[in-house]
């Protein structure tokens, strides 16, 4: 049995260990001490942050981008085998020189106005690195304010840009070339439209002056053959047309342009003469939204055709036209009570020479709708269908909305400024 005496100095030496450990304790959480206190199942364990130093220089020694450790004048205190690969310059030379040394003598005062900056992080629009064989090499770099044991300094990452800059002038260059070949591209369009169209028109007018001229001479398997013909050659040149309007709409885009949709509507209606006797529902909202003007009025116009053309024999064409606004995009919808679309062939009427099922019997190219698609998409736009077989169909085409006339001015550059906001 223990006497209260061995019990006291069991209790007080238990004190002093516990009060010990209190102390360690608070002095690892203060950062007096390298380690690292975690609380769990089995209580609070410690662990040593002595070896952290070795990975951590390792991440540093063998990411892609320069690192640099500066104090306030520019001194570096540290580089990291990066940076040296960098301005191909040893370490040694590196290490208590200026970095200032190391870019072209006209960036010095903006160097030294990274350094005095208040704010603790910053980037620097791109720089040429000077190395030590006097070659040149773009980088961007981002300071970072940092105080480490008393000493104010500045961390800074060095990202080397040549690869994207190389990159860029291959796109450059390959942007060029596409350029030229749409140029010639669309010469030779022109030629094919001048000197496959002619013969054509030829075909159509010996074959039209025949049958008025000379029909009556003709039996009637002779005259049905003729009238094949001016058929057929009407239909190729509506084919190459098409196809000249189709391969134009990746030639040359214009700048987007802002236009008030209801209004062009109107004016496309008065415009066709089968427009004006169809019985078109409009009821569009006066919205303004960017688009190109040519195209724009393309895309309105074979929807407003389409919505005409394919009706059932008998059947009186009714078009319904209106707009709908949702969170900065405009939907144009155009509806017809024609012969509508199969579900599995929805997404195929908009694939280019598509003829589906239902519309064999109407006269057309299937460029119609894949160049509504493609104009839609070139002004950042979407396009769809939704229908049912034989219980018509209504198109959209989504474009951006523009609000407000003030609207329009925000996204303009200031002429003041060149930066982007309302004007007063």
């Amino acid at each position: 049995m223990e006497k209260p005496g061995d019990l006291r100095r069991e209790i007080l030496e238990l004190r002093l260990r516990l009060a010990e450990a209190e102390e360690t304790l608070s002095a690892i959480r203060n950062g007096e001490v390298d380690a690292l206190v975690t609380s769990g199942r089995n209580g609070e364990q410690i662990f040593t942050l002595q070896g952290a130093e070795t990975p951590y220089r390792i991440l540093i020694e063998e990411m892609n981008q320069g690192a640099l450790m500066l104090i306030p004048d520019g001194t570096i205190l540290y580089a990291n085998t990066r940076f040296a690969t960098f301005s191909k310059t040893p370490l040694e030379k590196i290490i208590g020189s200026n970095w200032r040394y190391f870019f072209p003598r006209d960036k010095y005062s903006q160097l030294e106005a990274c350094l005095k900056t208040t704010e603790r992080a910053s980037s620097v629009p791109e720089l040429n690195l000077l190395a030590m064989d006097g070659s040149f090499s773009p980088v961007q770099l981002s300071l970072r304010s940092m105080i480490s044991k008393g000493v104010t300094g500045f961390s800074v990452i060095v990202t080397d840009l040549t690869e994207r800059r190389e990159s860029e002038n291959a796109l450059r260059k390959v942007s060029d070339v596409l350029l030229e070949k749409n140029g010639e591209l669309e010469t030779f369009s022109y030629s094919i439209s001048h000197d496959l169209r002619a013969p054509l028109r030829t075909m159509q007018g010996f074959a039209a002056i025949l049958l008025e001229d000379y029909g009556s001479k003709f039996e009637t398997e002779g005259k049905s053959y003729l009238q094949r013909i001016a058929s057929s050659a009407a239909q190729l040149d509506r084919l190459i047309q098409d196809v000249l309007d189709y391969s134009r709409l990746s030639c040359n885009p214009k700048e987007l342009a802002i236009f008030d949709l209801d209004k062009m509507l109107r004016e496309i209606v008065e415009t066709y003469p089968n427009f004006r006797v169809a019985n078109i529902e409009i009821s569009a909202s006066s919205a303004q939204v960017r688009g190109y003007a040519v195209a724009l009025g393309q895309c309105i116009s074979n929807l407003l055709g389409n919505a005409i053309k394919f009706v059932p024999a008998g059947r009186v064409p009714r078009v319904k036209v209106w707009t709908e606004v949702k969170k900065g995009r405009i939907r144009l919808w155009v509806e017809d009570n024609g012969i509508g679309i199969l579900p599995e062939d929805q997404e195929k009427i908009f694939d280019i020479f598509t003829r589906v099922q239902g519309n064999g019997d109407y006269e057309g190219t299937g460029l119609g709708l894949s160049m509504v698609k493609k104009a839609v998409e070139r002004m950042g736009g979407r396009v769809g269908v939704e229908s049912e077989l034989g219980q018509g169909s209504r198109f959209w085409i989504e474009l951006d909305y523009v609000e407000s006339f003030s609207n329009l001015l925000s996204d303009c550059p200031n002429p003041c400024t060149g930066k982007t906001g309302n004007a007063h």
